[in-house]
């Protein structure tokens, strides 16, 4: 099944912008319909794809250590 750029972003509950840049970027692939540009179409399994390398490189990174501001204001 085939979903519009509109659906896929209802789908990965993110903007219609934020699809386009992962097009873009090459992160999440896509398939163009038609002549010319054509109308972009993105599987359900391109969608899965994506979900499983996001997560296995969440999980392969560490997160990262926020400094902790040094508040000069208060003595302990």
């Amino acid at each position: 099944m085939f979903l519009t750029v509109q659906e896929a972003a209802d789908h990965l509950k993110v903007s219609c912008a934020t699809v386009y840049a992962l097009i873009s970027k090459k992160h999440l692939n896509c398939h163009r319909i038609g002549t010319g540009r054509g109308v972009i179409r993105i599987s359900l399994e391109n969608i899965a794809t994506f979900l499983k390398q996001a997560e296995s490189k969440a999980a392969a990174e560490p997160a990262p250590q926020v400094p902790q501001p040094r508040l000069k204001h208060i003595k302990l």
